[in-house]
């Protein structure tokens, strides 16, 4: 399998845990229970600067790719790449709503849970379109030569939290992280 293809399947396996963590704390609030707000604003955080800028920017330019040299599945890849926006503004939009129940404003629960179980289904759907059609299809239809070129194209991959840790800006999110890598 292509190297580009292997990071980005890894990324979506540490995206999926990141969610799992979200789901949990979202189903605290779900009961009432005050969750890490700071905890969750710091993955919504990590999404949006490493998920958007880094993550889906190089996953476009593999579809762009894969549009310019002619590929019949385009339908896909313009949902795909029409999503990833999308993505982007739930994931800010959810991100205000926490912040502002950490500054505490009134907002109805129930609206806050409603926003971050849409992103999460969203998200993990839209993982699950992109490696069963648009991986394969990239590994099927993209030459050698088009991967070294994309290879020199694609955006820092420094990773903040899980290649080279930023435990400055996600300091609560990386702690909670290796926790769980040392949990039994």
């Amino acid at each position: 399998m292509n190297q580009l293809v292997q990071r980005l399947g890894l990324e979506h396996r540490r995206l999926a845990r990141l969610l799992d963590l979200l789901e949990r704390l979202l189903d605290r609030f779900s009961t009432g229970t005050e969750p890490d707000y700071n905890l969750m604003c710091e993955l919504l955080e990590y999404m949006e600067i490493y998920g958007d800028q880094i993550h889906h920017k190089s996953e476009d330019l593999i579809f762009d790719r894969l549009r310019a040299i002619g590929v019949e599945k385009t339908d896909i890849l313009d949902i795909l790449a029409h999503q990833h926006a999308l993505l982007g503004q739930m994931n800010r939009r959810f991100r205000r709503s926490l912040e502002g129940i950490i500054h505490e404003e009134v907002l109805r629960r129930d609206e806050v849970e409603i926003q971050g179980r849409e992103l999460i289904a969203a998200l993990r759907q839209h993982m699950d379109i992109e490696e069963r059609e648009a991986f394969p299809l990239a590994i099927e239809r993209l030459s050698a030569a088009d991967w070294t070129e994309l290879e020199s194209v694609m955006p820092d991959t420094s990773d903040p939290l899980f290649v080279a840790p930023d435990t400055a800006r996600f300091r609560a999110l990386y702690q909670v992280l290796m926790e769980q890598a040392t949990d039994p």
